[in-house]
């Protein structure tokens, strides 16, 4: 009997997990290779995620979500600033360089082929609604809240990308000092 279809899926995705941590496969593997490493056929591989950025979009969409859930854990009491300190620091950790290279070559894949790339392009926001319940436990107003989860969370991306392609003291100093700058222009 055969198994559903999101089940062989989630097989799948958890013998990615399994083989190749978090980051997911090498974007030097093609999915032969892949398929190789995880004994399956890559046909398999093609038509529960369609191509190579395909799987990569899924296996970091669930790394996320992973991540998500430990944020959220982590940030259940803080507040806006403090979450926002504590993100930077779980993103910036040397042990998620790789996986942070690979969320932004998925991105930069999205902004070109957004459709290929929806179910990746939606997940963006979670981490923006972790910090706007942050907001909104701090007090602000629903549109206040929802805004500085915008600005925050573009922010951090783009430091950390900045990090990724110039890294230096001087990134992390200056996310300290935006980090810093939200405690002023919140009270």
């Amino acid at each position: 009997m055969r198994s559903p279809v999101g089940e062989g899926r989630e097989r799948l995705l958890q013998a990615l997990f399994d083989e190749f941590g978090e980051t997911g496969p090498s974007p030097k593997l093609s999915m032969r290779q892949v398929a190789e490493r995880l004994g399956v056929h890559h046909t398999l591989l093609t038509y529960h995620f369609g191509s190579r950025p395909g799987l990569l979009a899924a296996v970091l969409s669930e790394a996320r979500r992973r991540d998500n859930l430990a944020v959220a854990e982590i940030g259940k009491d803080l507040g806006f600033t403090a979450l926002c300190r504590a993100i930077w620091s779980f993103y910036s950790n040397a042990e998620r360089e790789d996986r942070s290279r690979a969320f932004f070559h998925l991105v930069g894949l999205a902004v070109y082929e957004h459709n290929a790339f929806q179910e990746f392009v939606t997940d963006l926001d979670d981490l923006a609604h972790l910090l706007e319940e942050a907001a909104l436990r701090d007090g602000s107003t629903a549109v206040d809240a929802q805004q500085q989860s915008i600005i925050a969370t573009a922010c951090l991306r783009g430091l950390l990308l900045q990090r990724l392609l110039t890294p230096d003291a001087e990134v992390d100093a200056a996310a300290e000092r935006f980090i810093t700058s939200l405690t002023a222009s919140t009270t």
